[in-house]
């Protein structure tokens, strides 16, 4: 047995190990918050480059257009998708006639034949070489930048010529191909994915152009249906996506929403003057960069924000009352409003006030005092702080700009109907979430990071203004989804569809999202 004297001397050293312990891990802590601000300002300086080609890609989108879309036609009342509408339009018009249309002859058109066999070659019951049992063809269309190039595919099945017929077993090639029994390639699909959803092409004139100066006859209501089964193939990666924001390093999800019209409605919503698309994603300081779209016929929180029922961490959104039902429900969120959206509400009333009338106004007083919240995170990330240092920093200088404008918001009394008032009665509905801010070092004061996540969805619906039904509107949404999330990776979008939709049964769902480490080697 150990003596007392040594059994101290013992415990003095484990002592010491844990307090060693405790250093690395702190020392672990500072050196990933230090990361951490590095991919903050690489990611921050990625997403100022894409708003700055915003405004030119806008303007390229429609030259693009231009070469698709006759001059004589206009762009009005353009639909999303056109699917469903696509299949009533059809039945409409076909009703009470017989209508037969020329099959297309891809025999004449077949550059390349590729023959797919069996792995078995000799019959392991008898040892007797396989013959061909049956034979199925198929003809593949492929995009090569801007020509097409049609591949006549058979494949064979295989049987022995020896065993009797109760013992003989039909050999069929395994083919792992996403698209596999049609003549949609993945050139073709990512072709269509990314003229439809990055350029914002509708169905109708990609049909033109493609039948047209491509060679390849087709009409809109094939790319729909395309579109509509590449959304299904691509479900593991969207839901993958989803759940990879609900569960972020930093516990931080950024959130804001726009208007869609639907065009036609179905029965339950006939009196829907307009749905919604709600757009999700993470900070900054997150490497994996994630961007969700969501399509939902109203703005019910029970169904706009379901998938956050079980979220645990805080949400930056607006002043949408929607958000306040979700707090409640779930003890685990907490809520961070947008200070932007409280500034610019008094921004707005000092802009229409004469120069010597602004400064004994109570609009400018409040707006002097949310600018040194501002000017605070502006210094911060100047001094390059990290995450502990700007919390510890905002305990000690924010309550004191929190004091003056609680003083200032709440002691006020406006005129009825003012400009003033709206403010104010606007901050006071926000101010339990305000603030929290203070006590997380990667939450931000403002929500812009939504709001410029919303404006490639708003710029394309410039062009096609409303949906044509609700199903096409929320496999877009899908697909969309995965089209922002390559850009603000940096991946180029019509080849990475193109590899996924190649290898989605043969790797796995995490190493084909969009910012898996080894997406763009294999791209």
């Amino acid at each position: 047995m150990k003596t007392n004297e040594e059994l101290l001397k013992y415990i003095e050293e484990l002592e010491k190990a844990r307090e060693a312990d405790q250093k690395k891990i702190k020392e672990q802590e500072i050196e990933l918050q230090k990361q951490k601000e590095e991919i903050y300002d690489v990611n921050k300086k990625l997403e100022e480059a894409l708003l700055m080609i915003q405004s030119y890609e806008e303007k390229y989108n429609i030259e693009r257009t231009r070469i698709v879309i006759p001059k004589t036609e206009k762009l009005e009342k353009i639909l999303i998708n056109e699917t469903e509408e696509i299949i009533k339009e059809q039945k409409k018009t076909n009703k009470g006639k017989k209508y037969s249309k020329k099959p297309i002859d891809y025999e004449k058109l077949v550059s390349e034949t590729r023959i797919i066999n069996p792995e078995e070659e000799i019959c392991p019951k008898c040892g007797e070489k396989l013959v061909i049992a049956s034979e199925k063809i198929r003809y593949l269309v492929e995009i090569v930048p801007s020509k097409m190039k049609v591949t006549k595919i058979i494949k064979y099945s295989k049987k022995c010529p020896h065993c009797n017929k109760e013992d003989n077993k039909i050999y069929y090639p395994i083919v792992k191909e996403a698209l596999s029994g049609s003549i949609l390639s993945s050139s073709l699909a990512s072709y269509i994915a990314y003229h439809k959803y990055e350029l914002g092409i509708p169905f109708e004139h990609l049909a033109n152009h493609i039948t047209n100066n491509v060679g390849f006859e087709i009409n809109k209501q094939n790319l729909a249906n395309y579109m509509a089964k590449v959304s299904n193939i691509l479900e593991p990666i969207y839901d993958k996506m989803l759940n990879d924001l609900l569960n972020n390093q930093d516990k931080v999800i950024h959130s804001d929403e726009t208007t869609l019209v639907v065009s036609k409605k179905d029965e339950e919503n006939q009196d829907r003057k307009k749905s919604y698309v709600y757009v999700y994603t993470n900070s900054f300081y997150d490497q994996k960069r994630i961007r969700i779209y969501d399509f939902q016929e109203s703005r019910s929180i029970d169904k706009t924000a379901k998938w956050l029922e079980k979220y645990e961490g805080v949400i930056e959104c607006d002043s949408y009352s929607g958000y306040n039902s979700l707090k409640k429900q779930n003890k685990n969120i907490k809520l961070q409003k947008c200070w932007a959206h409280v500034r610019r509400r008094y921004a707005d009333i000092v802009k229409n006030l004469k120069k010597e009338e602004r400064k004994n106004s109570k609009a400018y007083k409040i707006l002097e005092e949310i600018q040194k919240l501002f000017h605070l995170e502006s210094t911060y990330k100047k001094e390059k702080l990290i995450a502990d240092e700007r919390v510890e920093r905002r305990k000690k200088e924010v309550p004191i700009i929190k004091e003056r404008i609680h003083k200032l918001v709440f002691e006020s009394n406006p005129a009825k109907g003012s400009a003033l008032e709206g403010a104010i009665k606007y901050t006071k509905d926000c101010w339990d979430d305000l603030f929290t801010f203070i006590d997380n070092g990667y939450v931000e004061i403002s929500n812009n990071i939504a709001e410029q996540a919303v404006k490639p969805f708003v710029i394309q619906r410039k062009v096609f203004q409303t949906s044509g039904s609700y199903a096409g509107a929320r496999y877009t949404a899908k697909l969309f989804s995965i089209v922002q999330t390559c850009k603000i990776n940096n991946i180029n979008v019509e080849r990475y569809f193109k590899y996924v939709l190649e290898n989605i049964h043969c790797e796995s769902v995490d190493s084909l999202l969009p910012y898996s480490s080894g997406i763009k080697e294999k791209i």
